[in-house]
């Protein structure tokens, strides 16, 4: 049954403000079950008026259209169980994209998912499913089981208590559950893995999916098929990243069992990755490969459930009115739909809290800068990102709301003490990810460029002229990852590595780059200069790295320069020729 939503004005502003207790949770949660009736209901007029209506997959999917008021009316819980599942949101939403595409939509599918509540509810019912995958019948949030039979549909049934698939599988219904790794095997049936953390009170389970393929929806693959090892280090380390949440976080670890239901282990492209997404398809659904430590684990949770709790948000509030200009975000190395920055924005509201209060946990001294930095490095994009956002005008007088809200959080977080180390490599990373984004996304108009070189040869003031169009272009020039850059982030990220590499003194630098690593800034900028000169070809790594040697000296107009028209300067000095100072140059702008 339908039911309308309101959201409390109270719950909108915890929201906004980066918090929601269990019970604002679950208002979310509670439309996001409307929203599944509502998408199975345009799906079922579909497969009504779908060519070959009265083919094997319609077919399926009205007999599991039926078992769900079926199951509906016998178990409430089995039925809010399988509305509220990511799973059926995945699959949901991949129908209506082939709708939209003409192509033909998995109704069979649907079958397995109702099959599925109905054998969690043990309400009897018999109806065709698809075998996939070489003799597998899935049953969603559930597990699957092994079949033998050589067709690729085949009958299931139950009376309640016992589950039959084919001629040869019988099955107790109530050993077809997920495997906590607490039980025996059960023949012919493998169990969703399943995590089960507890401390201090809190318990949190979560289902570790690796076989459903409308869960596999991520930029990176499914790891799929995880031996029990693997799972077993899976559940160690939700433990502790638990443990973390609970004992340092209660008010992020609190709403997390309404907000994380499922985990979705990813692979990596290289072992050292860390990547972790959300889908708005998937309410309850994180993905993430595997983190290296607890704490990264925990953290990764707060940032994943604050994207799903701004989903269910999204789904009930508009808060954006379109995608947007492209803009900045200080999170990502490409350029994002102002409409998307809502997103990271709210995102690294929760990541800045997290290392706020988890700076006080750390003892370790290389353990307690990882936590300054990144508090220092997060906290100071929250109003940055919103003020972005308020002046794109893509957001709905509620959006602006939210937002407004949002960034008084943030504004309250930068009043907070930190050292004066941790302050500085913060802003020397978030500056070298500024100017190294400018140099590679802003356009800039080259009828204006040349109009600004020949002012300068003839003697003319900057201030005078007119700055030249500029618009956001993805990859307007090449600039290469740095390994300067790598080690920046290396200082606070991994301590004990930097040390290492600088001592061993082996590392891949230009020596301006060895200059700028080790403090020397002065030289550095005299090394930059002389190496943007002396070369033929255009250096943006090392306009990039006299820019941030420059932030280190105390030279104010060449740094606001170097900040704001690094991009503008780069061209004009290409026009002008490789034997400019970019010193003059930056000089003349200034």
């Amino acid at each position: 049954m339908l039911t309308s939503h309101l959201l409390p004005e109270a719950a909108f502003a915890a929201l906004a403000e980066g918090a929601g207790r269990p019970a604002t949770i679950r208002l979310l949660r509670d439309a996001q079950l409307s929203k599944h009736l509502m998408l199975l209901h345009a799906i079922a007029e579909a497969a009504e008026g779908a060519a070959g209506a009265t083919a094997a997959g319609p077919a399926a999917f009205r007999a599991g259209y039926a078992l769900l008021a079926e199951v509906q009316a016998a178990s409430e819980e089995a039925g809010q169980w399988l509305l509220g599942l990511p799973h059926l949101g995945s699959w949901a939403h991949d129908c209506l994209i082939r709708f939209e595409q003409g192509s033909a939509a998995d109704f069979g599918h649907f079958a397995c998912l109702a099959a599925a509540a109905a054998v969690r509810g043990g309400v009897p019912f018999e109806l065709d499913v698809p075998v996939r995958d070489g003799g597998r019948v899935q049953l969603p949030g559930l597990g699957f089981m092994r079949i033998t039979d050589d067709s690729s549909w085949v009958r299931l049934c139950c009376d309640g208590d016992r589950v039959t698939a084919g001629r040869r599988l019988r099955a107790d219904r109530r050993h077809l559950i997920p495997d906590d790794g607490s039980g025996g095997p059960v023949p012919q049936w493998s169990g969703t893995p399943v995590i089960r953390a507890v401390a201090d009170g809190l318990a949190w389970q979560a289902l570790l999916e690796t076989e459903d393929s409308y869960l596999d929806r991520y930029t990176l693959p499914m790891a799929r098929g995880l031996a029990a090892e693997d799972v077993g280090r899976w559940r160690r380390c939700a433990q502790a990243a638990w443990e973390v949440l609970v004992r340092n976080h209660r008010r992020a670890a609190e709403p997390l069992p309404d907000v994380v239901s499922v985990i979705v282990p990813l692979t990596p492209r290289r072992d050292t990755d860390l990547v972790s997404a959300t889908t708005p398809a998937a309410f309850g659904a994180i993905a993430t490969s595997w983190p290296p430590d607890p704490v990264t684990m925990a953290e990764t949770l707060v940032h994943e459930g604050q994207h799903v709790k701004l989903c269910g948000l999204l789904d009930m509030v508009p808060l954006v009115t379109s995608g947007g200009e492209k803009v900045y975000a200080p999170w990502r190395q490409d350029p994002r739909p102002a409409g998307g920055l809502l997103q990271g924005v709210y995102a690294h509201l929760g990541i800045a809290r997290f290392w706020a209060a988890q700076r006080h946990a750390e003892t370790g001294p290389d353990d307690l800068l990882r936590a300054q930095v990144h508090f220092a490095r997060w906290r100071s994009m929250i109003d940055q990102a919103a003020q972005t956002l308020l002046r794109t005008d893509c957001l709905t007088p509620a959006g602006a709301r939210f937002v407004e809200l949002l960034r008084t959080q943030g504004q309250q977080l930068e009043a907070e003490p930190l050292p004066g180390e941790a302050r500085d490599i913060a802003a020397q990373v978030a500056l070298d990810h500024w100017l190294t984004w400018q140099v590679r996304h802003l356009a800039i108009d080259p009828a204006g460029v040349a109009s600004l070189a020949e002012a300068r040869c003839r003697g003319e003031s900057a201030r005078d002229r007119d700055r030249p169009g500029t618009w956001i272009e993805a990859d307007v020039r090449k600039v290469d990852a740095s390994v300067r850059s790598r080690l920046l982030t290396m200082r606070y990220l991994a301590p004990a590595r930097y040390r290492e590499l600088c001592a061993d003194g082996m590392l891949a630098l230009s020596e301006a780059d060895r200059l700028l690593v080790s403090g020397r800034a002065q030289a550095a900028v005299r090394a930059y200069r002389d190496e943007i000169t002396a070369s033929a070809d255009p250096r943006p790594e090392a306009w990039i790295g006299l820019a941030l040697a420059l932030h280190q000296l105390p030279s104010p107009p060449l740094q606001a320069a170097f900040a704001t028209e690094l991009a503008l300067m780069f061209e004009v000095h290409g026009c002008l020729g490789d034997r400019t100072d970019p010193l003059d140059l930056a000089s003349w702008f200034a």
